[in-house]
């Protein structure tokens, strides 16, 4: 393992030089838009112990590329791409009554609610002008949750049925969309649904979205301040719901994109490809994984010009200028039991210093203190980030230094983590102990004790390299309580006196292959963002969070995460009072249409 030489500033100006180094990176950065995740989903950063540990990962059983292929060129900012503006610039926001139908769409998603029958009425009330919206709260919802017991098959699972009224809602909200495009119904209620193009020997883009929620707690609904799943518009230009951020604004912002394109009986050059599944928030495995397989199955390996998906970064202001962050990369996760199997009987007469319990206690603080370092190294997202704003924007020249020296990475990257939890996060891998059981009565010494320990693996690591990691830290506490150590099955014969390490099977996910920052298909994106958006600056990020697109790693190299709005315009993911302004969702509307068109003429082959 390689140690890395941050340690204590050797004087006090070197103190006052890293205060003020955090302080601009903290303060005028805003380098982490939408970080609720860090608390309910996967967290995403770091860099390994190993300089160029990924040099050899395998991602052959993902048909994927190592990282290090994409990061060749070194830490630096992306070239920013000209705006790109091919056909109509439809811009929905200036057209006050499409304004009100895209309203009317998201609060309908949100609800769930059939446009028909006894409700068709009520759920045409919103005409009144976008600037004087009054306070609505529309009819009972009937919401799209996932839980995390849902059964495996979709099929055999009655809580998924909630889905059927979600595609009779899409029917009937977008007419066009259901009877043009091709759909294909996969594992029930997962929808592959296909635009197709005038050029068939031109690869499909794929646009993924989810229909699921995740719950809302019952105990948190009084702590709302609309009904959860109300819709509820205020006269501010809020919607507010669950959904609203993650990410029915995402689904009903592609249908709304391609009903309109359709309305104007446009066909695009190349199929357009939509991947929605009903699982994300659980997974993914019931729909996502057999929607890419089945993708997989129709246009084979590497057979798609791109994907787009959710994202929790996008447009905000940081060093005085507007970055829009693209996320190129994704961060891994596995799950981790322990298990400490010890001689029952009488507490009178407890064996030896620990029981299970304690011992228990002393893995479980082995592993706390040893976090994984923060560290920062070439083609780090959150480094090429600060590249562009060494060259964009307001940085103090102390910091640019800082960030154009590798030799002052991981110094840099260690400041960084101590100022703040968040950038932890975005720097190493996370480590969260979350169940912990044992003994059955107060009386009697514990035969068993479990813990499941969460990580969230850094982008350039590997699951293996973590379970090594894991291991080596628990084996001398295991020795010298004088038990066996069964490693991942190494000593699984052993049925007394062992603490066992388990992977649990089906939580790993590897940490996602860098998608390049340069090429065909980063300069179509990059060059919409910056048309719709006013020339932001596009900047490498990351997903903290796991997406669908971790079943789709053979499909294309080209795998973006990006939601195409104002951050400060989305509110409370997957929290209380989540929301979400009208004017970012007319926003997302607009992005995907021109991302359509501005497709025309474009060749990634």
């Amino acid at each position: 393992m390689q140690t890395f030489k941050g340690g204590p500033p050797a004087s006090a100006t070197e103190s006052r030089r890293r205060v003020n180094t955090v302080k601009s990176v903290v303060l005028a950065s805003c380098l982490i838009p939408s970080l609720y995740c860090l608390a309910t989903l996967s967290p995403w950063a770091g860099i390994l112990h190993q300089p160029l540990r990924f040099l050899f990962h395998d991602y052959e059983h993902h048909g994927a590329w190592p990282w290090s292929a994409a990061i060749a060129g070194g830490a630096s900012c992306p070239v920013q791409t000209e705006p790109r503006n091919v056909g109509h610039d439809w811009q929905p926001a200036k057209d006050e009554h499409y304004s009100r139908l895209a309203i009317e769409r998201l609060i309908g998603a949100v609800q769930i609610v059939r446009l028909f029958g006894p409700f068709a009425d009520r759920t045409r009330r919103l005409t009144v002008a976008l600037v004087t919206l009054p306070a609505i709260d529309l009819f009972a919802s009937q919401p799209t949750q996932s839980y995390d017991d849902m059964r495996s098959d979709p099929f055999k699972e009655p809580r998924f049925d909630i889905f059927a009224k979600q595609h009779e809602y899409i029917e009937k909200t977008f007419p066009r969309v259901w009877s043009h495009l091709e759909i294909e119904k996969v594992a029930r209620f997962g929808l592959i649904m296909t635009y197709q193009g005038t050029n068939s020997k031109l690869k499909p883009i794929v646009f993924m979205a989810h229909q699921d929620v995740v719950p809302v707690n019952p105990s948190t609904e009084s702590q709302w301040t609309y009904g959860p799943f109300s819709g509820h518009v205020d006269s501010d230009g809020w919607i507010w719901g669950r959904g609203t951020t993650d990410c029915k604004n995402t689904l009903i912002g592609i249908l709304s994109a391609i009903e309109q394109l359709l309305s104007e009986q446009y066909t695009p050059e190349r199929a357009i490809v939509l991947s929605f599944g009903f699982d994300e928030e659980i997974s993914g495995v019931r729909s996502a994984r057999p929607i890419a397989q089945r993708l997989e199955q129709i246009y084979g390996k590497n057979g798609v010009a791109l994907i787009l998906d959710e994202g929790f970064t996008g447009l905000d202001q940081s060093y005085g200028v507007q970055f829009a962050r693209l996320g190129l990369a994704e961060k891994g996760a596995i799950n981790l039991d322990l298990e400490v199997l010890t001689p029952g009987g009488h507490s009178s007469v407890p064996h030896g210093r620990h029981t299970g319990i304690g011992i228990m206690s002393r893995l479980l603080v082995a592993l706390e203190d040893h976090p994984d370092p923060p560290s920062m190294d070439k083609g780090h997202p959150m480094l090429s980030y600060l590249q562009c704003a060494a060259d964009h924007g307001n940085m103090s020249s102390t910091l640019k230094k800082r960030v154009r020296d590798p030799t002052k990475w991981n110094a840099l990257s260690e400041d960084l983590s101590q100022s703040s939890e968040v950038l932890r996060a975005f720097l190493s891998t996370t480590q969260a102990i979350d169940l912990v059981d044992g003994g059955v009565k107060v009386n009697a010494l514990p035969e068993y004790t479990h813990a499941t320990i969460n990580y969230r693996i850094k982008f350039d690591s590997s699951v293996a390299a973590h379970k090594a990691r894991i291991s080596s830290i628990l084996e001398p506490v295991v020795r010298s309580a004088n038990l066996t150590f069964d490693a991942y099955g190494s000593n699984n014969g052993t049925t007394q006196q062992v603490v066992r390490l388990i992977h649990r099977e089906g939580s790993e996910i590897e940490p996602a292959p860098l998608t390049p920052s340069s090429g065909p298909a980063y300069e179509l994106m990059s060059g919409t963002i910056r048309h719709v958006f006013d020339r932001p600056i596009v900047a490498p990020s990351g997903m903290v969070a796991n997406t669908d697109t971790k079943w789709t790693w053979n499909l294309t190299h080209n795998i973006y995460r990006f939601l195409p709005a104002q951050m400060d315009k989305l509110k409370n993911f997957h929290t209380v009072d989540e929301r979400m302004h009208v004017s970012a969702h007319l926003d997302v509307i607009r992005f995907y249409y021109k991302l359509i068109l501005n497709s025309e003429g474009w060749r990634a082959e």
